[in-house]
């Protein structure tokens, strides 16, 4: 008579059952292939929802027990391709390593010649592709159908037409899809930016060109926030006497040329020719446009300036401003500071 079979213990089996099952949510790989786009302030729930119901299910346990910080998630393009570890799958959301999406900053004080040699030193453009889109007659009108603030009559009473989008490319950090026109892209969220950002909530003339002019000089003379409206103040008061700006940097805007370019050394050079119209210690008032695109702390300066008694300032070695109410304190000031 043969021995019936041992059976194994029902215990035992649920054991195993659940063993295989474990190997099975926690080892293999995720599978995805598709590009998600991912908006500022969306989640990575967005690409999450894209995997299969056990694929995301042992995605979200694995983030929940790992402690993944996901709160910064770059918004722009996440392509993948292929099957993915848990630990790989994170990590490529995290570098964002196939992006579409260039992050570009622009600074403060940057003039188009200083934006168009950066984005040619990284090789997202030919040099002078973006000051020459920005400087195109049919750009401007374009723009100017769309942004009230473009069309400013003072132009038109100097029988001056806008020649470039000079002074309203607002600086900031921009997000743009590197498979799309980088520049076009670019100057639109400029300009969106400085109409979100300045011109609804700076209280402004309707006639403000010579006012943005003026912010685009305070922009590259004083960095100090605080100090802004006292030398706006200046400016307005040397105006108003007829006395040159003596804002030594506009010169290298005639010069065409970005300010990294124009060393002390340049401008020394160029400090006597009465030919360059942006040359403010050899010709008197405003330059003709303005010379780098300021932020709405130098405009709403210029807006509310500080009334004082001086007439000069200068900036020591390590950037601390003095200020001047005679030529005589001035010089004194340059003999002490200098």
């Amino acid at each position: 008579m043969k021995s019936a079979k041992k059976k194994t213990p029902i215990g035992r089996r649920i054991l195993l059952i659940l063993i295989i099952l474990v190997i099975f949510l926690f080892t293999k790989k995720i599978s995805l292939n598709e590009k998600i786009t991912i908006e500022s302030g969306e989640s990575v729930s967005k690409i999450l929802n894209q995997l299969g119901t056990i694929e995301k299910f042992r995605m979200k346990i694995y983030i929940k027990t790992h402690h993944i910080d996901f709160s910064k998630l770059e918004p722009g393009n996440y392509q993948f391709n292929g099957k993915y570890s848990k630990a790989w799958f994170v990590e490529k959301i995290l570098k964002w390593s196939e992006k579409d999406y260039l992050r570009l900053t622009l600074l403060e004080g940057r003039s188009i010649y200083d934006i168009d040699d950066a984005l040619t030193k990284k090789w997202y453009i030919t040099g002078g592709e973006y000051i020459a889109f920005v400087s195109d007659p049919n750009i401007i009108i374009k723009y100017q159908v769309r942004y009230p603030f473009l069309n400013n009559s003072e132009l038109w009473i100097m029988n001056y037409k806008l020649k470039t989008l000079e002074g309203f490319l607002y600086p900031d950090t921009y997000q743009v899809d590197k498979t799309k026109n980088i520049i076009d892209q670019l100057v639109y969220v400029q300009l969106e930016t400085f109409n979100t950002r300045v011109r609804s909530k700076v209280s402004s003339p309707s006639d403000w060109y010579k006012d943005i002019i003026l912010a685009s000089i305070l922009e590259k003379e004083e960095r100090n926030i605080k100090n802004k409206p006292t030398v706006a103040g200046i400016f307005l008061k040397r105006l108003e006497i007829w006395m040159a700006l003596d804002a030594d940097i506009t010169l290298c805007y005639g010069l065409k040329t970005s300010y990294t370019s124009c060393t002390p050394a340049v401008i020394g050079q160029n400090i006597s020719d009465k030919t360059n119209i942006y040359n403010t210690r050899q010709v008197r008032w405003l330059p003709p446009t303005p010379i780098s695109n300021p932020t709405r702390e130098s405009i709403n300066a210029v807006l509310n300036p500080q009334t004082s008694d001086y007439l000069y300032y200068l900036h020591d070695m390590q950037g601390n401003i003095h200020y001047g109410r005679t030529l005589d304190e001035h010089n004194a000031n340059k003999s002490k500071y200098l």
